[in-house]
């Protein structure tokens, strides 16, 4: 009879599947029958008699009932000991065998209980309803549901004879304790059992005992994740589990026991600790690996097999070859402290929806290793073999030959992994060349390069010579000019005033806008280079372009996606020369709604090539502005007017539909002329004429994106940006509403919203921009893709730009992408035809390629504009000084706060709990000095942070009262003073670490001056205990250099030496012991 349905969720463990994970559905019943001879109660007995199916026997003394301890690790005792009968084997004790993979032993059991002289059977006690247990599967809840059954059988055979004892089989040591569940049933250990009941079989279990002590035949010792992870770090602490075969990882994804996805390494707290591992999944949570074991040997970027583990077990990390050195050499210091600086601790976590699951490596399906930046490990002091040590602090240490250590000691080289032996701690590999002495500028940039895969070197980014033939005469006697031919068929706008805005200084000027007034409204008018002109597709420049995919912006220079004549001088819409141009042109009524579009192959000649300082001050309606023709000032300034009304317009609408307005932390650097260093360094800053200019690009990629989508339904190359999860957005939720503002998710349009109420309410530019900045790393990158890979046209829609249809068309000069959508506008207006325009595989294929070149050349942008960050800090404290400066608290982490610093465009770690765990306030934070900030307070407890605010319980004895009680805390959004600072280090580029100092808050310059002679006099105190010790370090290390040294190098003295001994704050404390009283009675905010 069929009673409640339930479902449960087990793991099994095969030599062809490895961990799998299978959902049971099973209906609970009640006409289970106990299966015993001669019982009454249970109907279904007489039918299993009648098919002869083996019974208890009810005339024996003892039924007995062993758990999953004693049949695990003692089942050829249970199979070869015939005196062993009357045996009830649950359920409960097969699936937790069928869960670590014991087919074996399964299939052992299933044979004792179809012999009949044996007396033995399988109970269904999981699926009967008066003995299955809630819970899900593991040791604990395994053996309540064995003691349950045997109560049951116990139960029901006193109703019938008396005299039949239910005896409980256990090797567990805590089996006195399963006793409590009452002295109905008997639980006996069962070498107790076999001493006191067949004492024939006592050397058998010994045995036995004795050949399985040193395995894991008994499954209740460690939980499934424990198993499996001893399963990796079998045989040697050095050694990792082999890969599953081909076929077996084949078959366990065409069954899902195995998930593949490419992994994301993220070294762990201190110098390359617990090395974690993450598979992104869009549709399901993330997957962590943690540990070098439970990786076993996968690096980033490679696609991986991963077998998953329970939910609720706990990968343990930290053994085995997981963290151990392999003798090689511990970490020096300098290293320990470079990877803490970086390290930004791990998000707070925001319940249970963001839980990932944890999984083991159990194959590489593709390696992406690629040529890796290193640095030699300092102990490395002589011999041939060698550990490389990657600047990417989640690349492991490579073992490389060379023989001249030397030669590279102080130096940045390439090294390639050759392999990695399950039997080696480190990746074997070779060095490949060396890049420069560590520090200076080439090669730092050099590294960047080569780590970001955009080429080996500076200099390998020039052009072939067979590109360079194919470039078209220009010099400064003959410059290029456009032909008779060139200007076959193309729309003649050099009698438009047509002018470009760009940064100033630029020279690849690749779009120029016009804007005048017509008798029905406007003509607003987009023109691009016509690069397509010069570059023909399978060209050797064609193919140089497809290959570097974008032009590389760093801080002081660029790599460009085409040669020079091209990009800086024949297709640069340069200001009085004719150009060739496609454009897009659009008819608009006053509205400026548009009543026409034109799209085709035009020469124009730009009036001006402005810079956007320029155009803004026409736009402020500045006249005589440094470096334009007065003559044309007039005209420029009614374009620039003119088109600055329409797209306010256009942008409005966007706005309203959706369009989000984000935030950008980019940086300008001025550099020195003569010495090239950094001389200022400062935030872009934003002005009315960018967001114009933006505003006219999009117009003209929408259009355009429309265009050819009709054209190639099926090979259009667009660009989408793909909506967000909401939960995505639960941190910036979370810190608006601390601040009293409220944030809908829902949409983009209700995002924009919400974000421009934001804007309008906060008062705060700082909290605006960290919240637009918040919305931003919530969301995806945008991508280019192949129309035909979508059957949905929903999802070519752009979530940031509230757009439809999108795609790149206005800088075919730096884009790739940019040429390929111009050969198909220009295939669709059938004004050329390019081989592959219409060729879905070839288009998607190219896709994918610029999604990867165009973000490695972000990154590499990104790194550029720290490197300079680091050398612009190093300048200003290369002196022992330190520089402070406001900043904002941007997200809590477990080890401390991210502050934005938005003077430098910084944004990194603010550490106030170090690798070990030990929290590490400033003293500056009370005092409000950034001397102090090296000084720790003691005794500081209750770290505790959740997604909004962290909080610090300060010592009870610390006048704290203008801080606003005991409890420091700080919350998302709060002002902040750090002090910058560069951490010098041979392994990476030098990091730019932060410290904070204070909160800037009016508390503490309330502190200052109503405080001010007793803060001298504990900051003198305080201080004071601190030079007294290093006074006494000096004494002692001066000692020391008198004495002879011992064997070691070390001297007796050095060796015995204490370490340095703390300033005794509390000492300095205890002076304000009666103010401090005094202090946390009053109202902090009436002081």
């Amino acid at each position: 009879m069929l009673g409640v349905r339930t479902e449960s969720v087990t793991f099994r463990r095969s030599k062809r599947q490895g961990m799998a994970m299978g959902v049971t559905e099973r209906y609970v019943r009640s006409d289970i029958p106990c299966a015993l001879r001669g019982c009454c109660s249970c109907a279904m007995n007489a039918a299993l008699e009648r098919r002869a199916v083996p019974l208890l026997d009810g005339t024996q003394a003892r039924i007995l009932v062993p758990d999953s301890s004693a049949v695990s690790r003692f089942i050829s005792l249970f199979e070869q000991a015939g005196e062993l009968t009357n045996l009830v084997f649950c359920q409960t004790v097969l699936d937790a065998l069928d869960r670590r993979g014991r087919t074996r032993t399964m299939r052992n059991v299933r044979r004792i209980a179809a012999d009949p002289r044996r007396c033995a059977v399988v109970f269904a006690n999981e699926v009967f309803a008066e003995t299955r247990e809630p819970g899900a599967g593991g040791a604990a809840r395994d053996m309540r549901a064995v003691l349950r059954a045997a109560r049951w059988y116990q139960h029901h055979v006193d109703a019938q004879r008396r005299d039949l004892q239910v005896v409980l089989l256990t090797t567990r040591k805590d089996y006195e304790a399963l006793q409590t569940t009452g002295p109905d049933v008997q639980v006996w250990q069962l070498e107790d059992y076999v001493d006191a009941w067949h004492p024939e079989l006592v050397e058998h279990y010994h045995s036995v005992e004795q050949a399985t002590v040193d395995g894991d035949m008994d499954i209740t010792t460690l939980t499934a994740a424990e198993h499996a992870q001893a399963r990796l770090q079998a045989c040697t602490q050095n050694s990792y589990t082999a890969h599953y075969s081909a076929s077996d990882i084949a078959e366990g994804l065409r069954s899902g026991t195995l998930v593949r996805g490419k992994i994301r390494l993220r070294a762990g707290g201190g110098a390359r600790g617990v090395a974690q591992g993450i598979i992104e999944r869009t549709d399901a949570p993330d997957i962590v690996i943690g540990g070098r074991a439970a990786l076993n040997r996968a690096c980033t970027g490679d696609v991986v097999v991963v077998k998953l583990l329970g939910a609720g077990d706990k990968v343990q990390a930290g053994a085995g070859v997981d963290d151990a050195g392999d003798g090689s050499g511990d970490e020096d210091a300098e290293e320990t402290l470079a990877v803490e600086q970086i390290d930004a601790g791990d998000e707070t976590p925001m319940g249970a929806a963001e839980q990932p699951v944890q999984g083991v490596v159990v194959g590489v399906a593709e390696r992406k290793w690629r040529p890796y930046v290193a640095t030699l490990q300092a102990d490395e002091a002589g011999g041939m073999r060698h550990l490389a040590v990657p600047v990417d602090a989640s690349v492991p240490k490579i073992r490389i030959h060379y023989p001249d250590v030397r030669a590279i000691a102080d130096s940045y080289f390439v090294v390639a992994i050759d392999g990695w032996p399950a039997d080696s701690q480190y990746p074997q590999g070779h060095f490949v060349r060396a890049l420069g002495p560590i520090g200076t500028l080439d090669a730092e940039i050099d590294t960047i390069l080569v780590e970001r895969q955009i080429a080996v070197s500076q200099s390998a980014l020039g052009f072939s010579a067979a590109s360079l033939r194919e470039m078209p005469d220009d010099s400064a006697e003959r410059p290029w000019t456009p032909s008779a031919h060139d200007l076959q068929g193309r729309r003649d706008l050099r009698d438009t005033l047509v002018f470009s805005i760009d940064p100033k200084g630029s020279q690849d000027i690749d779009d120029a806008v016009s804007m005048r007034r017509t008798g029905q409204g406007f003509e607003l008018g987009v023109h691009i280079a016509d690069v397509t002109q010069f570059v023909r597709p399978g060209s050797a420049t064609d193919e140089a372009a497809r290959e570097r995919g974008t032009t590389v912006y760093l801080a002081d220079r660029r790599f460009n996606m085409i040669p020079e004549v091209l990009s800086e001088r024949v297709c640069s819409l340069r200001g009085s020369c004719d150009r060739l141009a496609v454009s897009v042109i659009w008819n608009m009524d006053a509205d400026y709604n548009v009543t026409g579009t034109w799209f085709g192959r035009t020469v124009i000649r730009s009036a001006c090539e402005m810079h956007y300082e320029q155009a803004q001050a026409l736009l402020d309606g500045q006249r005589g502005v440094e470096g334009l023709d007065a003559r044309m000032e007039g005209a420029l300034a009614t374009g620039v007017m003119e088109l600055t009304r329409a797209m306010r317009v256009l942008r409005e609408r966007r706005r309203q539909a959706g369009a989000l307005e984000l935030a950008s932390t980019e940086v300008k650097f001025a550099f020195d002329r003569d010495t090239r260093a950094v001389a200022e360094v400062a935030p872009k800053q934003s002005l009315e004429i960018h967001r114009v200019i933006e505003e006219a690009m999009v117009f003209a990629n929408a259009a355009v994106a429309r265009r050819i989508y009709d054209a190639f339904p099926d090979a259009a190359l667009l660009r989408r940006h793909r909506s967000p999860a909401p939960e995505r957005f639960a941190r910036l939720r979370q810190a608006a509403e601390a601040r009293g503002f409220s944030v809908d998710c829902a949409s983009n349009a209700e995002l924009a919203r919400s974000l421009h109420k934001l804007t309008e309410a906060a008062g705060d530019p700082s909290l605006a921009f960290l919240a637009k900045s918040m919305a931003t790393l919530a969301m995806q990158e945008a991508d280019y893709f192949a129309t035909g890979e979508c059957p949905d046209a929903h999802a070519f829609a752009h979530y940031g730009l509230a757009l439809d249809h999108y795609t790149h068309f206005t800088s075919p000069i730096r884009r790739y992408a940019d040429i390929v959508v111009h050969r198909q506008l220009l295939a669709a207006l059938q004004e050329s035809d390019g081989p592959n325009t219409a060729s879905q595989a070839w288009v998607a294929t190219t896709a994918a390629r610029l999604n990867e070149r165009n973000r490695q050349a972000k990154v590499a942008q990104r790194e550029s504009t720290e490197l300079f960050q680091s050398r612009y800090v190093a300048q200003l404290t290369q002196d022992g000084q330190h520089v402070v400066a406001d900043g904002v608290v941007a997200e809590v982490r477990t080890n401390g706060l991210i502050v934005y610093v938005p003077r430098f465009g910084i944004r990194g770690p603010v550490h106030l709990r170090d690798a070990s765990g030990g929290i590490r306030v400033p003293l500056s934070v009370l005092s409000g000095r950034a001397r102090d900030m090296d000084a720790h307070i003691a005794g500081c407890s209750e770290f505790a942070v959740d997604a909004r605010r962290l909080s610090v319980r300060l010592p009870i004895d610390v006048p704290a009262f203008h801080l606003g009680g005991s409890d420091l805390q700080f919350a998302v959004f709060d002002h902040v003073k750090v002090a910058l600072r560069v951490l010098e280090t041979r392994r990476r580029r030098p990091p730019v670490y932060l410290t904070l100092v204070s909160r800037a808050s009016a508390d503490v310059r309330a502190y200052r001056s109503s405080l001010a002679p007793l803060d001298r006099t504990f900051r003198a105190s305080a201080l004071s205990a601190n030079r007294s010790a290093q006074e006494e370090d000096r004494r002692a290390e001066a000692g020391a250099e008198a004495m002879p040294s011992g064997g070691n190098g070390v001297s007796e003295v050095a060796a015995k030496r204490p370490g340095k001994k703390k300033p005794d704050y509390y000492a300095v404390l205890e002076k304000f012991s009666q103010l401090s009283l005094l202090e946390t009675r009053c109202d902090p905010q009436a002081v």
